[in-house]
């Protein structure tokens, strides 16, 4: 069995697998080195031992690893690493002294080949979608929008459908956004920033993916629910006692992936820390329980046990125990408001950090207590501290906010596509919407900061002394 030349086993892999096994060769990774007549044998010390085996028929090496990585690979980097070394050093490996075997296969429950070649499968699935997004990644670069035809709009849609199946949610995001920044320059222009941004966020996000199945990097526990769906148990939540909790708004969202979100908005009134309870819900579950809505949560309540999942902030809380909170009203929302932010820049800052990081969401809740609303150019926009403004931009009418106990007026519904700042147009009793927001005496709002180019709050609730008034009315579609 003669030595591979270098130049026969680069060419057995793409580039980035051969550089990491050119590392893993240089090293002390590989151990117990054999060979026979037709075999090569490996031990590769990676994360946790792998082992290599390599069999030549007709001079054609078929490569065997205990690694995830070769399920879905012919040649994954410990392969590729030992015929590296077999080429340049083949007097390393040992003649007829096989030193390592791989693994038997351990007993399975009944059932359990099946669900074993479902994993493999879907596992495949994943790096075969991972790797056609990387392709479509490079031809948005080498094409740009006005490159772009209908045909090829349409392949991205069918590959986000198929990254949905797979769960792999965040790159079918990415996905989705670049075939609706695509979409929508047919019309509006779109600059060619954003059209970058979007496609670095699409590539990383598609190479962070590839490297976490490929288990050459694994992602942060904060990362996984939001790149992957991941589900969390019980045991893996943080556990945290005797909270005070109120809550901030209250939200159900209806996805177009088929699921709807209901969403409890808390604040921590010790710490000022957000948190949210969701019940997510498939639209189309066979029995009125799993369709049913999780309750708002309008009265202030102590946990006195909860479990904080991983993710990024604000986190995510199951309650387990909870009990009334007998406090006065006025205090509590007092308590509340003293967390708000009272300056802009900041919050903005932290959002922009937060908006770098590709796999971050693209939103920021946040509770903001102003000094003044300021209409100018007319839009709406909220003055801090120190005089400086952020835009408003709001997506009901505000004629809606009257106080609890007075009659609402009947009022046109407005359009799904109108995400708009208050409008200086009058209602039909020539009542001028902005004024609708000063009927209360507002001690903060909350809502999402937003945007890229401009930075912008999107209010979905506001305080005032006697409770919470929610801004939003509905299901929202996102």
């Amino acid at each position: 069995m003669e030595p591979m030349r270098l130049e026969a086993v680069r060419a057995l892999c793409d580039l980035s697998v051969y550089h990491n096994a050119e590392q893993i060769a240089a090293s002390d990774q590989l151990l117990h080195l054999a060979r026979s007549d037709t075999t090569l044998y490996a031990q590769v010390q990676g994360s946790k031992p792998y082992t290599v085996r390599i069999e030549f028929k007709e001079g054609t090496p078929k490569a065997k690893c205990t690694c995830p990585a070769a399920r879905f690979s012919k040649f994954c980097k410990h392969a590729i690493a030992v015929l590296i070394v077999w080429a340049q050093s083949p007097e390393r490996f040992v003649y007829g002294q096989q030193t390592q075997t791989e693994e038997p296969p351990k007993p399975t429950a009944r059932g359990g080949k099946r669900a074993a070649k479902a994993t493999v499968e879907r596992t495949d699935l994943q790096a075969q979608s991972i790797q056609q997004t990387l392709k479509l990644a490079q031809e948005l670069a080498e094409r740009g929008l006005a490159g772009s035809h209908a045909a090829f709009l349409e392949q991205l849609r069918a590959t986000a459908a198929n990254l949905q199946s797979l769960k792999t949610r965040r790159l079918q995001q990415a996905v989705e956004y670049l075939a609706r920044l695509i979409e929508d320059s047919r019309d509006t222009p779109v600059g060619e920033e954003r059209y970058a941004r979007a496609l670095l966020r699409l590539w990383l996000t598609a190479r962070a993916v590839e490297e976490h199945f490929a288990e050459r990097r694994s992602l942060p526990d904060e990362q996984l629910e939001e790149m992957l769906g991941r589900t969390w148990r019980d045991k893996d939540l943080q556990p945290r006692e005797n909270l005070r909790l109120l809550e901030l708004a209250y939200e159900n969202i209806q996805l177009p992936t088929g699921f709807r979100l209901d969403i409890s908005h808390l604040i921590d009134l010790d710490s000022g820390e957000l948190l949210r309870e969701i019940k997510i819900a498939p639209l189309n579950a066979p029995t009125r329980e799993a369709q049913a809505y999780k309750p708002a949560r309008p009265e202030p309540f102590l946990a006195t046990r909860v479990g904080i999942y991983p993710g990024y902030a604000p986190k995510r809380v199951k309650l387990y125990e909870t009990l009334p909170l007998h406090e006065p009203r006025a205090s509590l929302m007092e308590q509340a408001v003293r967390h708000a932010h009272t300056r802009w820049q900041p919050l903005v800052a932290a959002y922009l950090q937060r908006i770098a990081d590709p796999f971050a969401p693209r939103e920021l809740p946040c509770l903001v207590r102003f000094e003044q609303i300021v209409w100018q150019a007319g839009s709406v926009w909220l003055a801090d501290a120190d005089g400086h403004l952020l835009p408003l931009m709001v997506e009901t009418m505000p004629l809606r906010l009257h106080e609890p106990d007075a009659p609402q007026e009947a009022l046109p519904t407005p359009s799904a596509e109108a995400v708009v700042a208050f409008m200086m147009t009058a209602h039909p009793n020539n009542v001028p919407f902005e004024a609708a927001l000063l009927r209360h005496t507002w001690q903060a709002l909350f809502g999402y900061l937003e945007g890229e180019d401009t930075v912008y709050l999107r209010p979905i609730s506001g305080l005032h002394e006697r409770g919470v008034a929610p801004l939003l009315f509905g299901v929202q579609q996102r």
